[in-house]
């Protein structure tokens, strides 16, 4: 395969347990259909429950004008979007699901949604948490993919609600120190 946007060849590359394939010359990555949920989920296991799909319904609201890149894969022209509402554009090819990120665009993504992570209050935690409940049940992963998602979000919640609300936790240690059930 040839990077699409200095047509040197791509080599593969682990990308935090995935293998991927990046450019010798520039560094961009491609990621075949769903190897960037993957190597996301690796990279930060308190982030793997916000999930991003670039193939996903409601998705042409993210579209902006394609940089006319061709698929390293199967050499048609790639659209472009952006990543949630981050600003970074990636590259993503609607016949083969692949997506490239030029050099850097998977660390931003990174950071991206960290600081959704931290900024996030309790309340919106909790609504996220049902929600990743439900799609125990009903998402598009595994089932063993779903709980762990489930319990990124829980526990981000429980921490979330420590934060906003010290009293509670204070309480709640006094009342752990005095009791017999140990």
């Amino acid at each position: 395969m040839k990077c699409p946007d200095c047509q040197n060849k791509l080599e593969s590359i682990d990308c935090k347990g995935i293998v991927v394939d990046e450019c010798v010359s520039c560094k961009g990555r491609w990621f075949d259909r769903g190897e960037l949920r993957k190597a996301k989920d690796k990279e930060d296991d308190d982030i793997r429950w916000l999930d991003f799909d670039p193939f996903g319904k409601d998705i042409e609201r993210l579209s902006v004008p394609s940089k006319g890149k061709k698929c390293p894969k199967c050499l048609k022209t790639m659209s472009s979007l952006k990543y949630r509402a981050s600003g970074i554009i990636i590259d993503k090819c609607s016949s083969c699901e692949g997506v490239w990120l030029d050099h850097g665009e998977f660390e931003k993504i990174i950071k991206y949604l960290e600081h959704i992570m931290l900024t996030k209050p309790a309340s919106e935690y909790t609504k996220d948490t049902f929600k990743q409940f439900v799609e125990i049940f009903t998402g598009p992963e595994g089932t063993v993919s779903e709980v762990k998602d489930f319990m990124a979000v829980l526990n981000l919640l429980r921490l979330r609600l420590a934060v906003e609300n010290p009293k509670i936790v204070e309480t709640s240690q006094k009342i752990y120190k005095y009791t017999p059930f140990k």
